[in-house]
């Protein structure tokens, strides 16, 4: 097996990009594949903001010519939100209101959730989490492993070379959300439990680290 390498990446991240696509599809499913007809939609709401907009903040792991994990991450959320309505969320809800992804799961909770019918993960939150998270933890992440390098240490080494990089521009804290199945990952990486809510019956954890 190849050794694998930690890489930031950039506008011009040559193939990783398809391939951080692929993954994310890959093990979207909280860990496990999407259905394959979601896959296009899917990347376009998770990968591609990240890609298009703050390209050096996102990470990826290799095996050789391999992705064999990713992450993707901002130092300032709210204004990474800011610029994401309006560059990448407009178009795919234009996209998605032309009948783009009539038939695909998942399009017609997103188009509600961004024009505000269905209230979004942090919503759920006490207000004064929300304003610790702007100002204690403004960084955030999403992360995927491929399933064969999964407990091999290819987490920590994003998560390391992500905190290296915040550290450097001053940035004081990231948070995630999550549920109960990643929060001994996370643990181990120095995030603690701020604060949980139930949404739509499923356990959801807000965590922060600082740095």
């Amino acid at each position: 097996m190849h050794k694998v390498t930690v890489r930031r990446l950039s506008a011009g991240g040559g193939a990783a990009w398809p391939a951080v696509r692929e993954l994310c599809c890959r093990s979207g499913n909280n860990g496990d594949p999407i259905l394959v007809e979601r896959w296009e939609l899917f990347s376009r709401i998770w990968i591609e903001p990240y890609e298009k907009l703050l390209p050096e903040w996102s990470y990826a792991a290799e095996s050789g010519a391999r992705v064999v994990g990713y992450l993707t991450g901002c130092p300032d959320s709210r204004r990474f939100y800011r610029a994401k309505a309006w560059r990448m969320t407009l178009p795919l809800l234009l996209a998605i209101a032309w009948g783009r992804y009539r038939h695909v799961a998942g399009a017609g909770a997103f188009a509600k959730q961004a024009l505000g019918l269905r209230p979004g993960v942090e919503s759920y939150f006490s207000r004064p989490l929300r304003r610790d998270l702007t100002l204690g933890y403004p960084a955030h992440l999403h992360i995927n492993i491929d399933v064969a390098h999964r407990g091999r240490g290819v987490g920590r080494r994003l998560i390391d070379s992500y905190f290296a990089d915040l550290r450097d521009q001053g940035v004081p804290g990231v948070h995630i959300f999550c549920g109960a199945g990643p929060v001994p990952f996370y643990r181990k990486q120095g995030f603690q439990v701020l604060e949980s809510a139930d949404i739509r019956g499923l356990m959801t954890l807000a965590m922060g680290v600082r740095l």
